[in-house]
């Protein structure tokens, strides 16, 4: 397992990888914005790099293609590539304005805290303490430019966003969670509204077309959706520029505890109740880390029978040093999840945690859903966004 990284220095609030740019939130309340295609064909001016910055920032889809894999069979090129990386490190490579141009844009946002990040469908949405803002963006000029001005959507605080199908889902802690439904009128009806959940939420999760609501960091209910298809039409289309199939269009009213897998499936024999520290979801596996040091991965089987999920199997890993704050996953091929602990950063993999950073963070983000950045790890720490790209040569 190799861990290869570039630096971006600067104080930074958060970052996030979409269409070829980093787009990183300031402490100025500006976006700033780096051209990754520039950066690493910069980078590869070193010949002795080869492609790789290219294949570990910018393309990670072309590491699954045939042409890599018998690359790394000739034990030439393997060498070769694997010295390439260990260049990589050893040069401890800093992007700044000496290195390459970027573009800076005032986001024009009254608030104090910036608090979450995220773009979907070629829009940003910046939770703030003041308020959840959505930004549109012209991607396609070459110095990307807003659209219009920021539109506020909520005026109450926000922590934390996701975004799928259509829908964009904000948690905002005792205000409830917001769910800005079909958001771009995609579906076939066109009947975008805001659904409103007034139990608290620190964060939220997708179990595939689902929402998962977390009031606490290890309480969590289940909010069933409808969905449709998506519109067909080739002018409606080119708003569906993430090419989703479904989209959502209403919340369903019926809830169910989460914690009831755990009684459901037996698993209070392995589990103590009162010893989960933080669970975590993805629309696959259900995660809980323990106050003793475990790390338990739960299979969820969706039948599309029914409602509710079911546990297909469970696993549970000794080894947590400390307690969790946060989990995410990754997209490349066995690479496992990341941890957030209280001053580190894990990887899980192999039925290991092996350590990637080791200090605290300010943000997490990983990349499960893109298809270049699949193996990807954005830290935004005091003073850089670090990426790390993660290749494991023995997937």
């Amino acid at each position: 397992m190799k861990f290869v990284s570039i630096r971006f220095s600067g104080i930074f609030e958060d970052a996030f990888l979409y269409m070829g740019r980093l787009i990183i939130i300031t402490e100025d309340n500006s976006v700033r914005v780096y051209n990754m295609k520039d950066v690493v064909n910069k980078l590869e001016e070193d010949e002795t790099l080869l492609d790789a910055p290219t294949l570990l920032f910018f393309r990670n889809d072309l590491i699954d293609q045939a042409e890599f894999s018998e690359r790394l069979n000739d034990d030439t090129g393997k060498a070769d590539f694997l010295k390439a990386i260990e260049q990589i490190e050893l040069k401890s490579i800093e992007i700044d304005a000496n290195f390459i141009e970027y573009v800076e844009l005032d986001l024009k946002i009254k608030a104090d805290i910036l608090l979450d990040l995220n773009i979907y469908n070629r829009r940003l949405y910046i939770s703030t303490n003041k308020g959840l803002y959505h930004l549109d963006i012209d991607w396609e000029s070459e110095n990307i430019t807003p659209i219009n001005e920021p539109q506020k959507r909520l005026d109450t605080k926000c922590i934390y966003t996701t975004a799928k199908f259509g829908t964009v889902n904000a948690s905002c802690g005792s205000e409830g969670l917001f769910s800005f439904i079909d958001d771009f009128s995609l579906g076939m009806n066109n009947t975008p509204k805001q659904n409103h959940i007034p139990e608290y939420s620190v964060r939220n999760a997708w179990l595939n077309f689902d929402v998962v609501n977390y009031s606490t960091t290890i309480n969590s209910t289940l909010f069933n959706t409808l969905k449709t298809q998506s519109q067909q039409e080739p002018l409606e289309s080119k708003k569906n520029f993430e090419q989703e199939s479904w989209i959502v269009t209403d919340l369903n009213k019926s809830e169910f505890d989460f914690n009831n897998l755990f009684v459901n499936s037996n698993l209070e024999n392995k589990i103590d109740l009162e010893n989960i520290q933080f669970v975590y979801n993805s629309s696959k596996s259900l995660f809980l880390s323990t106050y003793d040091g475990s790390l338990f991965i739960l299979g969820l089987d969706n039948n599309s029978s029914s409602p509710i999920p079911r546990v297909s199997y469970s696993y549970q890993y000794r080894g947590l040093g400390s307690l969790v704050s946060s989990i995410h996953t990754l997209g490349v091929k066995k690479a496992g999840i990341i941890l957030e602990m209280d001053e580190q950063v894990l990887l899980f993999a192999h039925g290991k945690f092996i350590p990637i950073f080791n200090s605290e963070v300010i943000s997490i983000r990983t990349f499960a859903g893109s298809r270049h950045y699949k193996n990807i790890v954005s830290l935004t720490t005091s003073n850089e966004v670090l990426l790390i790209a993660i290749f494991d040569e023995e997937a």
